[in-house]
Parts: C-alpha cells; structure tokens; sequence
C-alpha cells in the first residue's frame, strides 16, 4: 500500500515535520533573494560601528569639556592665585610687614598672659588653706593611734613569736626522756644496755609462749588427725599397718619445725645486733647546736623587730616635721 506526500512516514518524529517545514520556509526565502545570515550578522555590524563612533565622539567632546572647565576653576580658585596676583614686594618691605606682624601677636600675647596673671593672683589671695588646723591635728591624732596600733601588733607578734620559740625549745628538749635534763641524764650505753635487758626478757617471754602455743597445736594436729580423719573408718576397716608412715610424716614435721625455728631464731638474732649496734636519734651536739640556733635566731628576729620599729618611728617623725614646717603657698607668693 502506497503512502501519500502529506501523510507522515513510517518511524518519523514531529521534530522531523518541523525541520522539513523549517528547511522549506529556509530554501523559499533564498530562492526569493532574501539576504544570507552572514550579510545580515555584517549590517548589524556596521550599525554598531556607527553608534559607537558616535559615542566615542561624544565622549571625547565631554572630556574636552571638562579639562576646560578644571583649567578654569583652578585659575580662578586656586590658593597660589592672591600669589600671583600680589604685588612685588623688596626684601625690606617684606621685613616691615613680618615685623608688623609679630608685633601684633606680641601684643595679644603680652594680654592674654597679663589678664591670665591676674585671673591667678586673684585665685590665690581669695583661696581656701591646704591644710586646715582641725585637718592637720586630725591627721597628727590618725598618725599617733596608726602608730600605737602597729606598735601593738609587733609587741604581740614578738610575744607569739617568743612563745612559739619556747615551745620549739620545750619540744626540743623533751623529745626523748633521756634528754630531760641534759646535766643529770644517764649515760647512752647504760640505757641502750637498760633497754636491750628489757627488750630481750621480753622476747625471751614472747618465745617462750610461742614455743607453748606451737607444742600445743601440734599436739592438737595430732589428735584431731587421728580422731576426725575422713580415713579413719576406712583404716580401721582395713586395719592397715600405718605405724612407718606416721612415722614419716612426723619426721617431715619435726624437719619444717626445726627449720622455722632457726629461721626465727636467726631473725630475733639480727634484730637484737641492730638494736645494739643503731645509733640514737638525737645526739647531744644536735641538740646543743638546735638550741643555740633557736637562740641566734630568735635573737635575730628581735633585732629585726626593733629596727622595723625604730624605722616606723623615724618615717612617722620626719613625716610630722614636713607637715608642720612646710610654708604656706600664701606666704612663698607674698614673699
């Protein structure tokens, strides 16, 4: 079957009709003469050539214009103008009017200062004292008691500080019973051996209760062994012969006892040698060179004390002085 022109062919788009139309309308305007799209891109080419001429030469005029009117405006308004306009003038003349000048100034300045002056004189004859009597007496009262107060702050400080330095001394010196009193204390070897006799009964006593307590719960290992065994029954069913290894297992016992004890032993040994061969906590030139440091130290402090106080005391004199000698600024003006 035969398909007509105006009808669309088979797999073709609407996109494919308007390119046909669009390509027809394209060939019908070229075959009439119409220009191409290169003339037509060359004619708006040419159009803005002529309008930018145009502009360009406006532009132009406007700059023209304006150097003209700047020209002008700096002939008639510049700050070198009244310079260029003024007269010559000679060196002499010139001096003349500089010296003219500077007499006038002089004068607005010899005025100014001279009604200045004035203005002070004034403030000073018609203005109130400094200090005022019932200031400076209330000062000197603020002064007195400041000084009193701090005078009995250092006196508590220094009565603290000498309690606290007692202590230190009492401390001191009772540290040890056996440093009581140092002219009558017994010898160091004599109390070392007083306290060695007394420590070793001790640990003689103390061994003695542990040798007990030790046969005691051996004794009882025994017993509760022989008594309380879950292998009793079974041995007394068996009626084994267990006398050997009883006898094993006591003297594997006896073997760890023996060794614990010389381990003891050996231990309380060592201990006694380091109680009799230690050297005492405080000798006696220690403490004799504590006390005598304490001593210059507190000493030291006190001399301290009394110079602070005497340089409070000075500073609050020559204070008092300044205050009361200082003349008045009335007086150093009607001088």
């Amino acid at each position: 079957m035969e398909t007509s022109q105006s009808e669309p062919a088979l797999g073709l788009t609407p996109w494919h009709g308007e390119m046909k139309t669009h390509v027809k309308g394209r060939m019908g305007g070229l075959i009439k003469g119409e220009p191409s799209w290169e003339q037509k891109v060359q004619i708006q080419k040419d159009k803005k050539m002529i309008a930018m001429r145009i502009t360009e030469k406006e532009q132009k005029e406007a700059i023209k214009a304006s150097v003209e009117k700047g020209l002008r405006k700096q002939q008639m308004y510049s700050p070198l103008k009244a310079l260029r306009e003024a007269p010559h003038l000679s060196v002499a003349e010139k001096q003349a009017m500089k010296l003219e000048e500077r007499k006038r100034d002089m004068a607005e300045k010899e005025g100014a200062y001279a009604e200045w002056r004035a203005t002070c004189l004034e403030k000073q004859r018609t203005r109130e004292p400094l200090f005022k009597t019932a200031d400076v007496s209330a000062a000197k009262a603020a002064l007195e008691e400041a000084a009193r107060k701090r005078k009995n702050e250092l006196e508590a400080e220094e009565k603290k500080r000498w309690e606290h330095l007692e202590e230190c001394a009492v401390r001191g010196c009772h540290k040890r019973e056996s440093l009581y009193d140092l002219h009558n204390s017994i010898p160091f070897e004599e109390r070392l051996a007083a306290a060695c006799k007394k420590k070793t009964e001790e640990m003689q006593e103390m061994e003695k209760e542990q040798k007990e307590r030790i046969r005691n719960a051996v004794a009882n290992g025994h017993k509760k062994s022989q008594t309380e065994s879950p292998w009793v029954e079974a041995l007394r069913l068996a009626k084994p012969d267990n006398n050997e290894r009883q006898k094993v297992i006591l003297e594997e016992k006896n073997k760890q006892m023996s060794h614990t004890m010389r381990s003891y032993f050996k231990d309380r040994d060592a201990m006694h040698e380091r109680q009799r061969t230690r050297e005492p906590l405080f000798s006696n030139a220690d403490v004799s060179n504590a006390a005598q440091e304490l001593a210059d130290k507190a000493k030291k402090m006190k001399t301290e004390l009394r110079t602070e106080q005497d340089k409070q005391t000075a500073h609050i004199e020559s204070l008092k002085n300044h205050a009361l000698e200082r003349p008045m600024l009335m007086e150093k003006y009607w001088r």
